[in-house]
């Protein structure tokens, strides 16, 4: 009787064993066939093919109801559904995605969608609420981009000086050239240039009280300003005359500008970190821009082109290639050539591109924002690589 016993013993075992190896094996294939179907629908979206992907997926989600859907169908359905003009049917796929991811970080790219979704449609209510509960509950790489669209709203409430703190806040948070480490650097830059020019006042700016015998020249040079500066801060042309007692406003910014060579990108720091960022066009194969320390020479509006082997081009001549402003580098370590500088463009499509004879060329609308921001003696430092630690703000 014990023998029996313990074959029938063995028997189950087995017999449990296979049981166990048939379901797995068929667990196995079933989360395959979904990993494929997922593959061909994410294809299919990024091709825009939306119709030939919503069967896959609607498959997989079974209706409205998520069910044991794998969460990144939910994901590519809410696409599907934004595409075909049903946003409100992408909002319901966006939260069951977020309850299905809960408690990892994809609960939190499905809430910053769902969040986006909400401030397209005009809920930004909704929308601000969404990206506060991320910004306040997840890592800081996962809150920049709930940063940005804080900063997006108060944007939209007119509130600049908070929609600055909040990109600011991005931009220190998010990785370094990720997209939205990107969209809140050229926000944060947008909205400093528009500060510190606009005639309200800021936290940083402060006002000069106009003396008898001054020029915007002479106060420039008495405040370490610019012209270009305390004229588009106070809504005032280069030859307006002005009056004793006047009040100008003015912020004082020790700038440095740091130039990457790899990314050809300029970056115009002050003491809080990156203030703005520019792209440059820089030297080609056999005229590369040389790396080293440069300060800012003495500055020309509208400038002469002294061309080698040519008669001097003329300021608005179309073949002067200075374009509309020359800020010179002058160098300050010795073997650096004298010859560099920054400058506009008659080629603007060469800018983000190695195609210059070493200078470091700009849109138009830049160079003549970089010209009234920055003083003579600003440092340069021209870098291959710009090292993520020469940015932190602390």
């Amino acid at each position: 009787m014990a023998r029996i016993i313990i074959v029938l013993s063995l028997i189950c075992v087995v017999l449990l064993a296979g049981y166990r190896f048939l379901a797995t094996r068929s667990q196995d294939d079933a989360e395959a066939a979904a990993y494929s179907d997922i593959e061909k629908a994410r294809d299919l979206v990024s091709a825009g093919d939306f119709e030939a992907a919503r069967p896959l997926l609607e498959k997989m989600v079974g209706g409205r109801n998520e069910g044991t859907a794998p969460p990144e169908a939910l994901m590519l359905l809410a696409d599907v559904e934004a595409a075909a003009g049903d946003k409100e049917a992408a909002l319901l796929r966006l939260e069951q995605a977020a309850r299905r991811y809960e408690g990892t970080r994809d609960q939190s790219n499905a809430t910053l969608r769902r969040a986006a979704l909400l401030e397209e449609m005009g809920r930004t209510d909704e929308a601000r609420a969404l990206y506060d509960d991320v910004r306040r509950n997840t890592p800081p790489q996962v809150r920049a981009v709930a940063l940005v669209g804080l900063g997006k709203d108060a944007e939209r409430d007119g509130d600049l000086l908070k929609a600055r703190d909040q990109y600011a806040q991005a931009v220190r948070d998010a990785k370094w050239d990720s997209p939205e480490w990107k969209e809140a650097l050229d926000a944060l830059g947008r909205l400093n240039v528009a500060l510190i020019f606009a005639p309200d006042q800021t936290p940083e700016s402060k006002h000069y009280e106009v003396q008898r015998g001054d020029s915007l020249t002479s106060i420039g040079i008495r405040l370490n300003t610019t012209q270009g500066l305390l004229c588009r801060a106070n809504g005032l042309d280069e030859t307006a005359t002005l009056r004793t007692g006047q009040r100008l406003k003015y912020t004082q910014k020790d700038f440095r500008i740091v130039i990457e060579r790899s990314s050809r990108r300029l970056f115009l720091l002050d003491m809080d970190g990156i203030f703005r960022c520019y792209p440059v066009g820089l030297g080609m194969p056999g005229h590369e821009t040389t790396l080293g320390k440069y300060k800012i020479g003495t500055k020309e509006k509208d400038p002469v082109w002294h061309k080698a082997g040519s008669e001097p081009i003329p300021a608005g001549d179309p073949r002067n290639e200075l374009g509309t402003r020359w800020m010179p580098l002058v160098p300050i370590e010795e073997g650096l050539p004298t010859d560099l500088g920054i400058h506009g463009t008659i080629a603007p499509e060469t800018i983000g591109k190695y195609s210059s004879h070493g200078c470091a060329r700009m849109y138009r609308e830049d160079v003549e924002e970089l010209y009234d921001l920055v003083v003579r003696s600003t440092p340069v430092e021209i870098v291959e690589v710009f090292e993520l630690e020469q940015t932190k703000t602390g």
